[in-house]
Formats: C-alpha cells, structure tokens, sequence
C-alpha cells in the first residue's frame, strides 16, 4: 500500500549577538506526486519542562555556528531575504540564536534578539492547541458535527467534524490565499457571513476523511467555532487563556493596525526588485495564520507544548497521531503539526508563510532538539536552514561507502513502479565504478551507499532506495520519502 507523507526565553536571549552577513524530492524526481546571536553551551533554559525520553545528544556547537551563518548568508547574499533569524534549543535549553540583516530595509533597522515576524501556519498548533483544551474542559467533542457550532453552514449533505477540519480531511473547498483574486478579495476586512458566502458553498472536494487536502479555510472555520464556544473572539481568547499565562509575551495576533514591539516588515521581490509587501487583511484566517512571534517564544512554545504545559498527554498523542484515511492510508499530518522523520529521526514540524514572511519549526522529540527560522521574505526557504541545523545538530551525516564490481552488479537493472495511474521505469546502472539511477525521461543520479542494502540519492538526502535483497542480485526496491511515503519497484525480468 502506498500511503503519502505529506516565549519567550529568560532574560539570558538578550545576550543574542547579531551576524552581519558581509555586514520537491526525490518523487518528483521519479515523476511521482507528493502529499501536500548568541552562541551558547546548552545552558541557558527555554522553559517548560523536557520530554522525558529526549536524550541529550553532543551537539558540535562550533560547526552548528558555522552552518547557520553559512546559510543564512548565503540566502541574503542571494538575494532572497533581507533579514532572517535563526534559533535552536535542546531539553529547553537554549544552544544557539542568531540573527542576520535588515527587519526594515527602508529604516536600516537590523535585525535584533526579539524582531517578531508573521509566522503564518505555525499559528495552526496553538489553534489545534486551544481546541484540545477545550475539548479537555467537555465543551466541544472531536467527533461533533460543525453544524453544532455553525447551524447555517452549508455542508450539502456531509458529515463534517471538528477532527476532520483539524486534520484537513474535511473535503471543504480549500482557498488559496496567494491566488490573485483572492489576493485583491483579502485586502478587505471580510466577515464571516461574507467568508460564507464566498467559499463555503462551492462543491466539496471529496467526501469527508476521503482524502488529504491542506485547507486554510477549515481553519478559517475552526477559529469561528472557538468564538461561539467560548463567547470570545478567538484573537482575544487566544491572548488571554493561552499565551499570556504560558508567558509568550512576544506571540500576538498581528493585526496590521495594531502596534508591535520589533515587528519586521515583510518582503516580497518582482523578479529581482525588493518590494514591501502587498497588504492582506488578518481577518481572512486568524486561526489559521495570524500569528507573529519571536525565535525566543517559538522554542518556548515548543518546549511547553512537548514538555506537556499546554495539553494533557492524551491530547498531545491525539495532535501527533498521523491521519488515517477511509481507504486506510496514512497521511503524516496530525491535528495542526506535520509528522514526518529526518534520517531515522522522529520530526515533528510545521512551515508557515504570510505576504512577507516564511517560516519553519521543527521538534526533534527523542533528542530534545527544536530548530526555528524566521525570514521576512516570500522568497526565503527557511526549511532548507531548519534541515540543515537539524543534520548538524543529531550529527547525521550521508556516508558513501564504496561498492565492489559484485554488489553494483547486484543492484544493477531495471525496475518498474506505480505512480499514480503511470507505470514508471527507473533504471539503475553502473558508470566510473559508482552506482546511478535514472527514469526514463528523468535526469540521472547517483546512489550512496549506506551500508545494508539502503542508498540515498544525491541531490535529495531525505529519501532512500532500499533493495530487496535475494540469492545473486536484488528481486526489487522500496523508495522511500520519510515516514509514510512508500513505493514498491519491480525488477524487471
């Protein structure tokens, strides 16, 4: 079965010194789809208390500084971003933060230790969040309909949860906020009635628990039904029960009226121009995106939220079990946090985006280690960064052992694979006395060895290519993309 993948710190962050930078994977590769500073010891706490199982690896903090300046440099060089900061905590405590170029360009203003950015998705976990507690407190059930909560929604005819707008398994008609007219309709403040009218009567996608569909509007939707439930708009009941008791000072709704210490402006670029970014209302998914925050309280909250402060233990299990679908695929998503692993590295993470801004958040939870950017720039790639401080960090590292005459042979020939209704044909072949593969109409790559029949391909180090060994030569292979991403290949006779 092939199943798809899909705070603020203590008073020590001050000491952040600042960097002044000279002042889809390997399935689609195979044309196959895809799912949807300062420089410390790991002294200095973040808050909460630490998983228990997370075990405290050595982390090489010198080479960890040296891949974060590296990267971020490398991307505001580019031309990508005009500012970026970077953190990452283990256990709760802080081991490094650094912060890279301009929070306002037009000002000069340099990026500091608490520049607050728009962290767009990232917000969908303190949503997840609060319904959790809520369900906790018996005011609302994971299983009730929507219509319990908004009676004139038009479901036409489905049966829609509260577990399948966290999930994203709804089938609800999904908005895409960059899409132009949509980018036009956003810049007002719309109500509700108005979202309603707008989206919520186009056909569903599919049935609910179908399929796996990524959907701002759900939880559009799910911020609404947290102010009925709690008879508080949902900006102002996330402040009060939530981040405020949890001490995350520097986490608010970022409405554009409102005043924020250190916020940074947000970029975007035409073709090579730097410009500020277009204005979009907030109101269109608070819920769903309307956060901003800091490097110091997103490690917090991440802290918090693993170390069991802001969830009961059931209920985090509920927010990091993968989704199962009615056809009984997995989909690594649980209720607002993606799922998924680096290396053999269970990996808990969400990326964000908002006109001007992108981020990535990843939590590491059997070592303890959490990895945060921020950049105020559409055109950034914080992930990348986030990767490549989490390799750094759990000391991963692609070996490329060498391979005799007998073992390329072994693997040598051609294999054949469903991706979606195509047959595929990868083929993998001996050159220079080095493994390679390629599909057909593809470009070539190079397999390295790691040791028990598992190879992962150059150019992409988050997947594998796994042969089925038999008596003098390999009967088929696995590739795999993380966790829950799985394909069979055939050799060919």
């Amino acid at each position: 079965m092939r199943t798809s993948a899909i705070t603020t710190l203590t008073s020590s962050f001050s000491l952040l010194q600042r960097a002044r930078p000279f002042a889809c994977g390997l399935l689609l590769v195979l044309g196959m789809p895809t799912a949807t500073s300062c420089t410390r010891s790991a002294t200095t706490p973040v808050g909460g208390s630490p998983r228990s199982e997370a075990t405290v690896q050595p982390i090489d903090i010198k080479r960890l500084l040296a891949v974060a300046d590296s990267a971020a440099q490398a991307q505001i060089t580019a031309g990508l971003t005009p500012g970026m900061s970077v953190g990452v905590a283990q256990n709760g405590q802080l081991v490094l933060a650094r912060a890279y170029g301009k929070a306002n360009v037009e000002t000069g203003v340099d990026v500091g230790s608490i520049t607050s950015y728009k962290v767009g998705s990232i917000t969908k976990q303190f949503t997840a969040a609060i319904v959790m507690r809520l369900v906790e407190a018996g005011k609302m059930s994971l299983t009730d309909p929507i219509t319990n909560y908004l009676p004139d929604y038009p479901t036409q005819g489905h049966h829609v949860t509260i577990h399948h707008l966290l999930n994203h398994t709804s089938g609800i008609k999904a908005f895409r906020v960059m899409h132009e007219e949509n980018r036009q309709r956003f810049r007002l403040d719309l109500t509700y009635p108005e979202m309603i009218e707008m989206f919520a009567k186009q056909p569903f996608e599919f049935k609910p628990g179908e399929k796996y569909e990524y959907n701002n509007f759900g939880y559009y939707l799910l911020g609404e039904i947290i102010s009925r439930v709690t008879g508080v708009p949902y900006q102002d009941y996330l402040e009060r029960e939530l981040l405020r008791p949890l001490g995350l000072s520097n986490t608010m709704y970022c409405e554009s009226s409102r005043v924020i210490p250190q916020r940074a402006a947000g970029y975007e670029y035409e073709g090579k121009t730097l410009i500020n970014a277009r204005y979009l209302s907030m109101h269109i998914g608070p819920a769903a995106g309307g956060l901003s925050s800091t490097v110091g309280d997103m490690l917090h909250w991440t802290t918090l939220l693993h170390g069991g402060k802001v969830v009961s233990p059931a209920s985090f299990r509920l927010m990091t079990t993968p989704t199962v679908l009615a056809n009984g695929d997995t989909i690594g998503y649980g209720y607002g946090l993606q799922l998924a692993e680096l290396g053999s590295h269970e990996q808990i993470f969400h990326t964000g985006g908002a006109n001007g801004f992108v981020s990535a958040l990843a939590h590491y939870p059997k070592n303890g280690l959490t990895v945060v950017v921020l950049a105020n720039s559409v055109k950034a790639n914080p992930a990348t960064i986030t990767k490549a401080l989490s390799r750094t960090a759990l000391g991963i590292r692609v070996r490329d052992l060498p391979l005799t005459p007998d073992n390329i042979a072994r693997y040598a020939g051609t294999y054949t694979y469903k991706s979606g209704a195509k047959t595929r044909v990868l083929k993998v072949y001996e050159e220079s006395g080095k493994l390679h593969a390629q599909v057909t109409g593809g470009p070539a790559f190079r397999l390295r060895s790691q040791g028990s029949n598992v190879f992962i391909p150059s150019g992409n180090d988050d997947n594998q290519i796994i042969f089925t060994p038999s008596a003098d030569r390999a009967a088929g292979l696995t590739i795999r993309e993380g966790r829950w991403e799985v394909t069979e290949a055939k050799r060919q006779e």
